[in-house]
């Protein structure tokens, strides 16, 4: 089990609704794929802090970070170039 604690930006907060509010599907899949399970993310106002927690299912936790971390360079460029 993995846990996050993270400030966000009240002039942050309301973009990183919206994008949440829809998930990608490539990283939904990337998420699975990388050996993470039940990945939620809560968002405590006033205090503007995101607490993020997952359950890790897989045997190379280093070498599936470093998939994880590619994805949203990815799907960042897909997204640039018109994919949808």
């Amino acid at each position: 089990r993995i846990a996050q604690v993270i400030g966000i930006r009240p002039q942050d907060i309301e973009e990183y609704e919206r994008i949440h509010a829809d998930v990608w599907p490539e990283v939904l899949k990337a998420i699975s794929d990388s050996n993470i399970r039940n990945y939620t993310i809560f968002l405590k106002e006033p205090e503007n802090i995101l607490f993020a927690y997952w359950e890790y299912h897989g045997s190379n936790f280093d070498a599936d970070m470093k998939k994880m971390a590619l994805v949203p360079m990815k799907v960042s460029r897909g997204r640039r170039r018109g994919r949808t």
